[in-house]
């Protein structure tokens, strides 16, 4: 019996066509990825500048973002005391009018076009 099995190893073709189709596969994956890794490698880095404007705007963008929902928050504190009291509390109008101001000092869109 172990003769048999001897035999039908030696006659065994050593070119088995799905090791070697996936031999040649592993070889044109690795080559793909070898590829796009350089690619990656030699794009350049982003400047300085560019990061310090990426993070500008950010910052800008969170400015705005707490500025107004600060205003948000006064115009809800002074409709609640309007609605509660049925007449106007002038500290919270005040501070609504400086959370508007505040916000538009810092947006250029609320500004007046100088051109005009």
């Amino acid at each position: 019996m172990s003769t048999v099995v001897l035999c039908l190893l030696l006659f065994q073709n050593a070119d088995y066509a799905p090791s070697a189709g996936s031999a040649t596969d592993a070889v044109k994956r690795e080559t793909q990825l070898r590829e796009v890794a350089t690619v990656l490698s030699s794009r350049p880095a982003p400047s300085v500048a560019e990061e310090n404007s990426k993070e500008y705007a950010a910052a800008r963008e969170q400015e705005f973002v707490n500025k107004f929902n600060k205003l948000i928050a006064q115009m809800m504190d002074f409709s609640e005391s309007y609605k509660s009291k049925q007449t106007m509390d002038v500290k919270k109008a005040a501070a609504v009018r400086k959370a508007w101001l505040d916000l538009e000092k810092s947006e250029a869109i609320f500004r007046e076009n100088p051109k005009k």
